[in-house]
């Protein structure tokens, strides 16, 4: 009648959904970070239901699985990358949610530049330890002098947020009105030529570069 078909995780002994192993567990989400490192998000999809197939719950914000018989643990994230993001002609990664703005006034606050971009929508938040919490935005600056030079990278929640971002502060100037009248945007999306360093927006070109703020 044919070979008896292949055991699902975990279902082997009987226990359930829940007994699959914790090294099983993690040997899928690490499947599953690859392929969204590869920007293959269907099968990233289908990792992650299978996941939940066997009782695994996933909380990629705060980078924790957790299991319905009470085990848990933290997890890498992917790369960075994210749905939209798209490989360019030079082998370049445009960074579809995150966009590189030149034209900041150099003495333009923090504040002032996350309340001011974030009023079309919501800025990703960082996830790193000395600034958790904080918008995403990465400003460039003088390696002599230490002082901003007018531009930097804004990351989104969403690509669509980026895409309108170009479209509603380009060639507009920076602030409330008045604040800054002789300021004038250019805004694009920004590039990374490899997967730890961004490139000025735009297609890249040289210069100096910034890791990317997750």
């Amino acid at each position: 009648s044919g070979p008896p078909p292949p055991v699902p995780i975990g279902h082997g002994s009987g226990l359930g959904p829940a007994a699959a192993t914790t090294d099983e567990i993690i040997v899928l989400i690490e499947k599953r970070n690859n392929a969204k490192n590869m920007q293959d998000f269907g099968a990233a999809d289908a990792l992650r239901v299978q996941l939940e197939a066997i009782g695994v719950t996933l909380d990629d914000r705060g980078r924790i699985w957790s299991t319905l018989d009470g085990r848990s643990g933290k997890y890498d994230g992917a790369g960075g990358a994210s749905r939209g993001d798209k490989t360019l002609e030079d082998g370049s990664l445009s960074w579809e949610n995150t966009i590189y703005v030149q034209g900041l006034p150099a003495s333009a606050r923090m504040h002032e530049i996350a309340e001011f971009f974030g009023g079309i929508g919501p800025i990703k938040k960082s996830k790193k330890s000395h600034n958790q919490g904080e918008p995403t935005i990465h400003l460039y600056k003088d390696k002599r002098t230490g002082q901003p030079k007018g531009d930097g990278t804004i990351s989104y929640e969403e690509p669509s947020t980026a895409r309108a971002a170009i479209d509603w502060f380009s060639g507009k100037p920076f602030g409330p009105p008045g604040a800054y009248p002789t300021s004038s945007l250019t805004v694009t999306i920004a590039t990374r030529p490899d997967a730890n360093r961004f490139g000025k927006g735009g297609g890249g070109g040289g210069g100096e570069r910034a890791r990317l703020a997750e």
